[in-house]
């Protein structure tokens, strides 16, 4: 598979943007360090308060390595806000410091541009890969500290702009973050939809194949326990029978299992031969058989009508064959209309009512709706099952006379 979300190609970009991000980033972060160095922060008299808040930051490089296990987003989220409440302390340290009468920190500098630059990392992190409800508190609580650090000891022009660029650095940093969190969300989401996908497929087709070899086995096998003593003359017939039904369904789940591994489909198309040939080789317990009437180019139907028709005749068949084994007429009827193909599948006997709740009955619903047709399953005026489909075949059957 090589879609835009789950290719090898695109990993492989991924983790290239990743790197360079990341390169970026520390270039960032000792650019600014040396920024600080020079203008003389770290020897001013609010050296003591520059140091500790800018060691804050370093908090979530430990819990960094636990972001994958199942506490990690929530140790995570906790120290991203842990180091922004240090940050926002020193600040309110930094400002009662130089407000005191005669002391030089009312003259330095504030601006501290490393550690503006690291909580804005620890944003985006904190709100990519935290928890969310604390991600959300700690996100308040970043972006507080990165917006109030400029004007932590003066509020003059120069630190009322410097704080205004740090408000659109912030806004911008949870734009890029959010926007992050919810494609990841999107990706687990989609993926979690294909798998269900994936098993709602496969749960239908291992019933409409697998079940349907079974059922005949079962029903073959019951037969031959019922002519046993009467009639033993039948029980090799009966045998062939049996093995020749198991040796199709464990030809189809084969089929099934190398189409999981494989991006092939999990189970044969169905034509009209293997159509006729199912109609063919049914056969109930009491002598009861099928008959299949064509009326219409049933070969020039689209290979997506056919494999709706094929397997509303295999579950049809199925049922009959368990809730009314008794039947001894079975006629399968196949019209092929311009844009529309007719189905209706009849036994001389009703079936039971609460075979309309089965799953095959509802897996055929779901198949023939999802083409645009129409489906139902009950007693007839006459009292007979019917099961009646209509599946139009869109534009690949226009060209039909």
């Amino acid at each position: 598979m090589h879609s835009v979300l789950f290719g090898r190609r695109s990993s492989w970009v991924r983790g290239v943007l990743v790197c360079l991000g990341v390169a970026a980033v520390g270039v960032v972060l000792v650019l600014a360090l040396a920024a600080d160095y020079y203008s003389g922060v770290y020897g001013s008299a609010l050296a003591p308060q520059v140091r500790l808040s800018a060691a804050a930051p370093f908090l979530l490089v430990p819990v960094w390595v636990l972001r994958r296990s199942r506490v990690g987003p929530w140790v995570l989220a906790v120290a991203g806000g842990i180091a922004g409440a240090v940050s926002l302390g020193c600040s309110a340290w930094m400002h009662v410091a130089a407000g005191r009468q005669g002391s030089s920190a009312g003259r330095a500098d504030a601006y501290t541009l490393f550690e503006i630059s690291a909580l804005i990392v620890v944003l985006i992190l904190t709100v990519r890969h935290g928890a969310a409800w604390p991600a959300a508190v700690a996100a308040v609580v970043l972006c507080a500290a990165v917006v109030v650090r400029p004007v932590a000891v003066e509020v003059s022009e120069n630190s009322l702009l410097v704080a205004l660029f740090c408000t659109f650095a912030v806004c911008a940093a949870l734009v890029a973050a959010l926007g992050a969190r919810l494609v990841a969300v999107e990706r687990r989401r989609h993926a979690e939809q294909v798998r269900l996908e994936q098993r709602l497929a496969f749960a239908r087709d291992l019933h409409d194949f697998v079940a349907h070899h079974v059922t005949g086995i079962v029903v073959q096998a019951q037969g031959a326990q019922v002519v046993a003593a009467s009639r033993p003359e039948m029980i090799a017939s009966a045998l062939g029978q049996i093995e020749r039904a198991a040796a199709e369904a464990l030809r189809a789940l084969r089929h099934m299992v190398s189409g999981l591994r494989t991006e092939a489909g999990l189970v044969p198309a169905g034509d009209g031969e293997q159509l006729r040939a199912l109609v063919a080789g049914f056969a109930l317990p009491g002598g009861g058989r099928a008959r299949l009437v064509q009326e219409g180019p049933v070969g020039s139907l689209p290979a997506a009508a056919m494999v709706v028709v094929h397997r509303v005749v295999m579950e049809s068949l199925t049922n009959v064959r368990k809730h009314a084994p008794g039947s001894r007429k079975v006629s399968v009827t196949l019209r092929v209309l311009p844009g529309t193909v007719e189905l209706d599948i009849v036994n001389d006997q009703p079936g039971p009512c609460e075979g309309m709740a089965g799953y095959g009955l509802l897996g055929l619903e779901e198949r023939v709706t999802a083409e645009g047709g129409t489906f139902h399953a009950g007693p007839d005026d006459q009292g007979q099952w019917r099961v009646s489909a209509r599946i139009p075949f869109g534009s690949a059957g226009r060209d039909l006379p």
